[in-house]
């Protein structure tokens, strides 16, 4: 874990030194907007690529490019959902505006094609990866769009429906850097889509639980339920639009959520220690539900 630690620092500086030699993106070198994060997918790619004894280079590259795409998202995402504050501060277009927020958004999704094919390795490896971030964003627009007018017809399971809209939007980001990694490491198709499988189950069930955190009022940097708010598909908000009973209601999704942990789980026994390490230690705790309370139903259910 130590070693990750002074891994995300180097990482830090990479992505600085990315945001310095840019004629825009200089602008905002000290935007806490951009430094403030958990780093969570950085950590992922750090402890992935010590897992599979990759060079530190290639796993630092890797991971700056995945998170200079996470950030676009973040913009993108902000501006879609109309929301004026992340962690703890003001969004982005908040305080520079739509239009300028938009193009840089843009611009981070640019830089990561830019680092990924510039990275020193196999050129092979390289071409594979700028397929693979295309994909990434082609599935993160999917989910994003499905999200804007997210429906589900009576005979089909708002859960289910739910999981596969989350897989597109989180899911994919989550796994892009395992899927880069893989790459590097020499895995097969079925080894890099049972490893990958690992990451997209447990963004689902984070997805699950920053829906939660949205639902109980309570988010981490935000005053309010923007997703309520916004109308958004916040899995609480959706089934409590049916007859269920608010404990019945958070025990069926802390099920769902359990049987994607528990499959994360089982299929990361495949593979290194480090990995099931990574997953008990630090994604297991970051997707944690809160127990069910009445007292905490700050935001009244829909219905």
């Amino acid at each position: 874990m130590n070693q990750v630690s002074l891994s995300l620092s180097r990482l830090n500086r990479r992505l600085r030194h990315h945001f310095s030699k840019d004629a825009v993106l200089c602008e905002y070198l000290k935007d806490s907007y951009f430094w403030t994060g958990q780093g969570i997918r950085g950590k992922i790619c750090l402890w992935t690529g010590k897992s599979f004894r990759i060079e530190d280079d290639i796993v630092l590259d890797v991971a700056c490019f995945t998170e200079l795409l996470h950030n676009a998202s973040l913009i993108h995402d902000d501006i879609i959902d109309d929301d004026t504050e992340r962690r703890g501060g003001e969004t982005f277009w908040k305080k520079q505006g739509r239009a300028k927020a938009l193009l840089v958004g843009d611009l981070l999704i640019a830089k990561a094609f830019e680092v990924a094919s510039s990275v020193d390795c196999d050129p092979k490896i390289k071409t594979s990866w700028v397929g693979i971030l295309a994909n990434t964003v082609s599935h993160a627009v999917r989910g994003a769009t499905t999200e804007l007018s997210f429906f589900v017809p009576e005979n089909e399971c708002i859960l289910s429906a739910y999981s596969k809209m989350a897989a597109d939007k989180t899911g994919v980001l989550f796994s892009l850097p395992i899927r880069c990694l893989a790459l590097v490491a020499s895995l097969d198709e079925e080894q890099t889509a049972s490893l990958a499988s690992i990451f997209s189950d447990l963004a689902v069930a984070y997805q699950i639980r920053d829906d939660q955190a949205d639902f109980l009022g309570d988010k981490l940097g935000r005053s309010h339920s923007s997703d309520i708010l916004n109308g958004r598909p916040n899995i609480y908000h959706l089934m409590s639009t049916s007859e269920t009973i608010e404990e019945s209601l958070f025990s069926s999704i802390e099920s769902h959520q359990k049987l994607l942990i528990d499959s994360a789980v089982r299929t990361s026994l495949s593979f290194p220690y480090e990995i099931q390490d990574l997953v008990e230690n630090l994604l297991l705790p970051f997707v944690r539900l809160k127990p069910y309370s009445p007292s905490r139903l700050e935001v009244p259910l829909a219905g």
